[in-house]
């Protein structure tokens, strides 16, 4: 690992004394990538699977149905925790509390657990409190009335693909409006279960195959700040930036385009994506060139700045979802341009070790 020097004002002083002083660079001693080697028990296992983002692709072009090939091979991986790309209630409930900072975050994030909280009676603190505390009893064999009143705390305390994966342990004709869920409700989570969203149409149908009880969502917006506090000159430098690919990335964008029509292909996608070719054009493309953008200032910085501290926000998160469950399997569902950074940084976890995405994906 590497840092960078800072010199403050006090240092700047000294170079007036001692003569020229500039930052140094700092090898650190300790390298944290891999478990390590007297680690107690198995680690934890983290997959991180990216995805290109499902609402954004027609219906026509990648039906959910062709999303079975790499669901029957992330079922092999057998996860323990999955983690999604979303925010979780507490992360909404601080949006919302102060939305005069977070302008506009949370509209585009987070759902309004208001009408939720009304039906089971409860504040956000409580529904989020009961919640866990079902989540820890929950019965083994439970019946659609557990189902149902997890599905209504779990959307009261905006978690609310958690409180789909319920919905969708019942069958079709208990999914229906009772003193528990709503009209409204049910109609919310009748709409999470038909989404092409990769949170549900990945994670929930892979945790409903293997019977988890939850998904743990692992977004971060609060690093938003970063981009609201940037002048106004970010937006154009950024579209300036982005106007001009090179052939590199214009080949990567048409390539993807091969991997559609059928099951086999979207898989075939999916391992593009994810390999080490895509992951680079992307990088070099978008933040890397943020990095390396001098014009306006310099200003892409900050937007540079805003997706590492969202990045290790998410990859926090992560340690976190599985931090009661040491030696875990873990799969993460995440945004295809966040894999190598998630790699990068949860490899500096002392118990963990990333799982090769394509030796997952092939047969």
């Amino acid at each position: 690992m590497k840092t960078r020097g800072w010199i403050g004002p006090l240092g700047a002083a000294l170079g007036v004394t001692l003569g020229a002083a500039t930052p140094l660079a700092a090898q650190s001693d300790f390298d944290f990538t891999g478990p390590d080697k007297e680690l107690a028990g198995d680690p934890t296992r983290v997959l991180v699977l990216g995805s290109s983002h499902l609402t954004q692709i027609s219906p026509e072009m990648v039906p959910l149905a062709h999303l079975e090939l790499v669901l029957d091979r992330l079922e092999t991986f057998a996860p323990d925790v999955i983690a999604i790309e979303a925010l979780s209630g507490l992360t909404c409930d601080q949006l919302l509390r102060h939305a005069k900072l977070y302008d506009g975050v949370a509209d585009t994030y987070c759902y309004d657990p208001t009408p939720a909280l009304e039906q089971v009676g409860m504040t956000a603190p409580e529904a989020r409190f009961a919640a866990e505390e079902a989540l820890k009893t929950f019965p083994q064999e439970p019946s659609a009335a557990d189902h149902t009143r997890l599905a209504a705390l779990l959307l009261a305390a905006g978690e609310r693909w958690s409180a789909a994966l319920h919905w969708s342990y019942l069958d079709e004709s208990e999914r229906v409006a009772s003193d528990r869920v709503s009209d409204g409700m049910k109609a919310y989570l009748d709409r999470l279960l038909a989404s092409r969203n990769e949170s549900g149409s990945i994670g929930v149908a892979l945790a409903r195959r293997l019977g988890l009880n939850s998904v743990a969502p692992m977004d971060d917006h609060t690093a938003d700040l970063v981009q609201i506090r940037a002048p106004d000159t970010l937006g154009p430098a950024l579209r300036e930036m982005w106007s001009t690919p090179n052939d590199a990335t214009k080949a990567a964008r048409g390539k993807q385009y091969q991997f559609l029509g059928s099951a086999a292909k979207v898989m075939q996608g999916y391992r593009y994506l994810n390999s080490a070719e895509y992951q680079q054009v992307t990088i070099d493309a978008d933040f890397g060139k943020a990095a390396r953008t001098a014009e306006n200032d310099g200003v892409t910085r900050q937007y540079l700045a805003w997706w590492q501290t969202r990045g290790l926000r998410m990859a926090a998160n992560v340690v976190e979802a599985a931090g009661n469950q040491p030696g875990a399997k873990v799969l993460v569902i995440v945004g295809a341009s966040h894999k190598s950074y998630f790699d990068a940084y949860l490899d500096q976890m002392q118990d963990i070790e990333i799982v090769d995405v394509d030796a997952v994906l092939t047969d």
